[in-house]
């Protein structure tokens, strides 16, 4: 039973943008795309797992965002609290390492060194 004693939906390092219009500082921060740091749990904060009835639903995960309430682009970080439904996962792609050689000439590199090792072999065996 969902008696909004906890966080379900994210965790922390949950990669989340903001989905409704949620204001801070005067800026609307829909749009913006942050890292998860909290994500309440009543058991954890509370042992005896009683006071679910006195949680705010609304302040339930914490985000960090990079920039400021202004432009993300800026210096610093900042957070704010959010509700569940206030925010959705979102997939995060991370760069790939690329030396700029093509995949070709990284076979036919491997492939000539694999040639040069037998003939050696094959000349120390002679």
């Amino acid at each position: 039973m969902r008696d909004h004693s906890a966080a379900y939906w994210f965790s922390i390092g949950d990669h989340v943008e903001v989905m409704e219009d949620v204001t801070k500082a005067g800026v609307n921060l829909k749009g913006r795309k942050g890292i998860v740091m909290e994500a309440w749990e009543k058991c954890e904060v509370d042992p005896t797992c009683c006071c679910a009835e006195q949680v705010e639903v609304d302040l339930a995960i914490r985000v960090d965002f990079q920039g400021t309430e202004e432009d993300e682009k800026e210096d610093g970080t900042f957070q704010f609290r959010f509700n569940e439904e206030e925010l959705k996962k979102v997939k995060v792609e991370l760069p790939v390492a690329f030396d700029g050689m093509s995949c070709k000439a990284f076979k036919l590199e491997h492939l000539d060194a694999q040639r040069n090792a037998a003939a050696r072999m094959k000349a120390s065996a002679e």
